[in-house]
């Protein structure tokens, strides 16, 4: 008789349930990665945003600070084989004569007085002649709405450099303050003063007087 060979009996196996908890641990953890990815993202865009902003700040400061150091770029005129500049005086540009409100002085007190200072330069190869001007300011005047009681020009006193006091030609239209002539290449600083004169008539202490001063080529004269 053959024995019959001891056999295991098979066991059934049994799936794992899964349970709910398992499930919201699967989510959680799911949820969990991707907000993670979303704070990694923001913080990327937050770092480049203040990268970039940095970028354009420094940027516009270095704009700032070279205008500033260079103020004369700003101000600075070609006027026939003239290059021409005028140095600010105070907010005012540096060609702006504004005598306003009037207040006369002495020719002691007027030599005192802040100069306009403009640089001449000849560009060309050859000898150059130039002329300063006084001429009215007419947007200024017309800003001011003063056309009726703009102080005439001949109440005015002026000096070049340290030169002689003079009293302003007012019988022209364009009163010529300085004449000279450059060699090819040559520079030269002109330091104007001006101001209103003591022995101004009280009856017009309340005009304004609104002036620039201009550079001529003696080519480009009108």
């Amino acid at each position: 008789m053959v024995e019959k060979k001891n056999k295991k009996p098979k066991t059934k196996r049994v799936s794992k349930k899964l349970k709910i908890s398992d499930i919201k641990r699967g989510e959680g953890a799911t949820l969990t990665h991707l907000l993670h990815r979303i704070k990694s993202k923001e913080v990327e865009l937050t770092a480049g945003c203040v990268v970039l902003c940095l970028v354009i700040i420094l940027t516009s400061l270095y704009f700032v600070f070279s205008a500033v150091q260079k103020p004369s770029d700003y101000n600075t005129m070609k006027v026939g084989n003239f290059s021409v500049s005028f140095n600010d005086i105070g907010d005012s540009l540096g060609n702006i004569v504004n005598l306003t409100p009037i207040n006369p002085m002495s020719d002691l007190d007027g030599v005192k007085s802040e100069a306009y200072e403009i640089e001449i330069k000849n560009n060309s190869s050859s000898k150059q002649s130039f002329q300063i001007q006084l001429r009215k300011d007419r947007a200024m005047i017309i800003e001011d709405d003063c056309g009726d009681y703009q102080l005439d020009s001949r109440y005015l006193r002026y000096q070049i450099n340290d030169g002689e006091i003079q009293s302003v030609d007012g019988a022209k239209k364009a009163p010529i303050l300085f004449s000279y002539f450059l060699k090819a290449k040559e520079k030269r600083i002109v330091k104007i003063r001006i101001w209103v004169a003591q022995t101004l008539p009280t009856e017009y202490l309340q005009y304004h007087y609104h002036g620039k001063l201009m550079v001529k080529s003696l080519k480009d004269l009108d």
